[in-house]
């Protein structure tokens, strides 16, 4: 169940209730028993744990490139011509000329 924060606007003081989010708003203050209180929007308490989860902890290149070695079926085929476009293969090659 959610934990929701309220303000008195009387004492001024704030308190935290468990609700389920069915449950009617408070109109009284559990630390005063004036009447005038309202729910106070508040930061959360939602922290991400572990690595991936920010910028800095995603692999480093030597990390990535050892990944690549390990798998042999990912090999790319390069023209030995020193042709990138691969067009060396279908007579189209402009440094072929």
């Amino acid at each position: 169940m959610p934990i929701y924060e309220y303000e008195c606007g009387s004492c001024g003081g704030r308190f935290e209730v468990t609700q389920k989010f069915s449950d009617p708003l408070l109109s009284i203050c559990r630390l005063c028993n004036a009447a005038g209180v309202r729910k106070v929007l508040s930061p959360t308490a939602f922290v991400l744990k572990g690595s991936g989860w920010y910028i800095t902890d995603y692999p480093s290149s030597d990390r990535k490139n050892s990944g690549d070695s390990e798998n042999p079926c990912k090999k790319e085929s390069k023209p030995a011509s020193g042709c990138t476009t691969g067009a060396c293969a279908s007579g189209t090659c402009a440094s072929k000329g």
